[in-house]
């Protein structure tokens, strides 16, 4: 299944929106770059991430249900590497340019993410296995929000 994840940039707490194959609303993310979540239209929370203050790693936390996996991210080399704990995948690809695959421990394709070059300008999150949908879509979520959630920076005053 296709989704496509697009950047929210009207006021308010939505960071992202999640749209089908059929260009419908399917999940909102919204929070901060530090906690968010991710909820369906009729305003449920499914999933929330919460990024641990790590000083070498980005590392989130994700959460569904009873489940949870850690995400981390070693931006410290040329080439970032990922790392997941509480399952087995892997990122094969490069996350600073979006272009990276999700697979398995056994070399099989759970999801696959791309710039999209559809008429919405954002990513294209392709899943294979549907049972691990909101996980790909939270891992997706976590690499799309540093690329482009800001932190408020504080105003630097001029000297005149």
């Amino acid at each position: 299944m296709k989704f496509f994840i697009q950047r929210d940039k009207t006021v308010g707490e939505k960071l992202f929106i999640v749209f089908d194959e059929q260009g419908r609303e399917k999940y909102f993310v919204t929070g901060s770059k530090n906690t968010c979540f991710i909820s369906d239209t009729k305003e449920r929370v499914l999933v929330k991430i919460h990024r641990l203050p790590l000083p070498a790693l980005k590392a989130f936390s994700i959460s569904s249900g009873n489940y949870n996996i850690k995400f981390f991210v070693n931006t410290s080399s040329k080439t970032p590497s990922c790392y997941f704990f509480g399952n087995s995948w892997l990122i094969r690809g490069d996350i600073l340019t979006n272009t990276f695959d999700v697979i398995d421990s056994d070399n099989s394709l759970v999801a696959s993410h791309r710039v999209s070059f559809s008429e919405k300008k954002g990513y294209e999150l392709e899943i294979i296995s549907e049972h691990n949908e909101l996980f790909c879509i939270a891992t997706a979520v976590c690499v799309d929000i540093e690329a482009k959630v800001g932190e408020a920076k504080p105003l630097k005053m001029c000297k005149s």
